[in-house]
């Protein structure tokens, strides 16, 4: 029999099932904190500094070692996304790793990888808890996330990940929305589960 528990082998099937079977830059960005660093538009603003900066000092006869220095920085910004990307090439196997250590599935996950996803449907398989009692778990995560209501299964209801997008930073968003995510279903389902039984969790 395939081993069902968290973290067995049929978990950790559907989970790898649940995403993406590749990893857009985006997605691999989304997981850690230093995948900003890899943002297109952050890259060329950087370079673009380091270049006005190297005019600059070619205008104004500068010291040829700040001049090859300026220069060498140019490039800097695209040697470290680079090597950012590099270490997250692996975000996908701890993104699977993460899935199926819970005791219940939580679906849709690329929505948050790549930037989307308001809320969490969280359908539980028998009685629902008290909106109040789980307010005051979600509280202690962030202000933000609560409960916005119920859906069409009585036994459904919906909670505010609550993390609002940047126009000017997009990346830091998105990184943030994956950890409020990942905080909500470790410190407050999980331990509800125990109580009140999951049967699904899906990012909308």
């Amino acid at each position: 029999m395939p081993d069902e528990t968290p973290g067995g082998a049929l978990a950790e099937q559907r989970a790898d099932q649940s995403v993406s079977a590749r990893f857009t830059r985006l997605m691999n960005a989304s997981t850690s904190r230093w995948g900003v660093l890899t943002d297109p538009p952050i890259v060329s603003l950087a370079s673009g500094v380091f270049l006005f900066a190297f005019l600059g000092a070619l205008g104004r006869d500068a010291d040829p070692s700040v001049t090859r220095a300026l220069g060498a920085l140019i490039g800097a910004p695209i040697a470290v996304a680079l090597a950012v990307s590099v270490a997250l090439r692996g975000a996908r196997r701890g993104v699977v790793a993460w899935l199926a250590r819970q005791p219940f599935p939580v679906e849709n996950l690329n929505a948050v990888l790549n930037g989307l996803g308001e809320s969490l449907e969280v359908t539980f398989a028998g009685a629902v808890p008290d909106t109040a009692e789980l307010n005051a778990e979600l509280d202690k995560v962030h202000s933000d996330a609560f409960v916005t209501g119920g859906v069409e299964d009585a036994r459904s209801l919906d909670v505010r990940i609550g993390v609002v997008d940047s126009k000017r930073n997009p990346s830091v968003t998105n990184h943030r929305r994956h950890v409020r995510v990942r905080q909500i279903v470790e410190r407050v389902l999980v331990p509800l589960a125990a109580r009140y039984p999951i049967q699904s969790v899906r990012v909308k």
